[in-house]
């Protein structure tokens, strides 16, 4: 997490986009990929009632869920329009 715990509302008015809600070693990966591409990330601690849908498989390992949000970098990565 960045710290400053934030609204949902906040975040998206900052510029930020949700782009998943995951956890566990699942995370790891996501993050590398959105980091590998350059996009700036912001990760958001939640609660399993927060995310809406199924948490089950989180819950049974007894695992953090966050939503991660994405934001362009200054350079322009993180826009597949961008990419060479």
């Amino acid at each position: 997490m960045n710290g400053v715990s934030k609204t949902r509302e906040e975040t998206e008015r900052e510029g930020w986009k949700l782009a998943s809600v995951t956890g566990g070693e699942h995370l790891a990966r996501i993050l590398d990929i959105y980091r590998e591409m350059e996009f700036e990330v912001y990760l958001e601690e939640v609660t399993p009632e927060q995310c809406g849908g199924c948490t089950e498989c989180y819950r049974a390992a007894g695992e953090k869920i966050f939503r991660i949000y994405t934001k362009t970098t200054a350079n322009g990565w993180g826009n597949p329009s961008a990419l060479p």
